[in-house]
């Protein structure tokens, strides 16, 4: 976790156990207190790898907890012996400071999670984001931003051959007001790689994920935007007098 969410969860109250972004759950709800709500898309394939070109199509929203773009594998529960697991790369922004951030977090079983902050991004500015298995390295795991290495290789147990890729804009509603945050991400060339295999290829077959409140937008087999149903303008209009 950064050291401004941190800042932020702390001029807000917030949980700071509940503040990290987190995978797609089945289920999820939207916009009550701590809840988190997606739109987006996952593969139903297992992969090895998955890349997307992001880039912020409005400035956010965030009344409460934050909104992210972002693409990565693993998820709650999906480490061994049911022990939390992932890996993700994107865009992030908090409640109060309404600036999209690149960001990558690692959650390894049985430690804390792994959050940090690269640089702020500005509306309609993209980056490739990926995350892939170590080549010949079963189980190590990479982040990459724009072509080149973000981290060193990092070990997550039980995780080949094992996941499915997830590129989502994600809310999460905070534990106070439970206010729809708002967000536009436009995702572009999302590519998701096979165990194996040394090409990329479009999230077919998929898995949509679209919570209610939040919107997938499809634009090619692999593109589409990932938006609040509210847009981020209006949000700031009716949330901040």
């Amino acid at each position: 976790m950064s050291s401004l969410r941190l800042t932020v969860v702390a001029a807000a109250t917030l949980a700071a156990a509940c503040a990290v972004a987190a995978p797609p759950r089945a289920g999820a709800a939207t916009c009550g207190e701590g809840t988190y709500a997606y739109a987006g898309m996952g593969s139903r394939a297992i992969a090895s790898g998955v890349a997307a070109t992001i880039a912020p199509a409005a400035a956010p929203s965030v009344r409460d907890g934050h909104v992210d773009g972002w693409v990565g594998v693993g998820g709650p529960g999906l480490g061994p012996h049911g022990t939390d697991e992932w890996i993700q790369v994107g865009l992030t922004s908090v409640a109060y400071a309404p600036t999209n951030r690149i960001y990558y977090e690692i959650q390894q079983p049985g430690r804390k999670v792994v959050f940090r902050e690269l640089r702020s991004v500005e509306v309609g500015e993209q980056h490739r984001f990926a995350v892939r298995e170590v080549d010949g390295r079963a189980n190590w795991w990479r982040v990459w931003l724009d072509g080149s290495p973000a981290t060193a290789p990092v070990f997550l147990p039980g995780s080949h051959a094992r996941w499915r890729a997830d590129a989502v804009g994600e809310s999460w509603a905070g534990p106070t007001s439970g206010t729809c945050n708002a967000y536009a991400y436009a995702f572009h060339a999302v590519a998701v790689a096979s165990p194996g295999a040394s090409t990329w290829s479009p999230f077919l077959p998929l898995q949509r994920f679209q919570d209610p409140n939040y919107q997938l937008v499809r634009r090619s087999t692999s593109s589409f935007l990932a938006r609040s149903v509210i847009t981020p303008a209006r949000a700031a209009a009716t949330t901040h007098p």
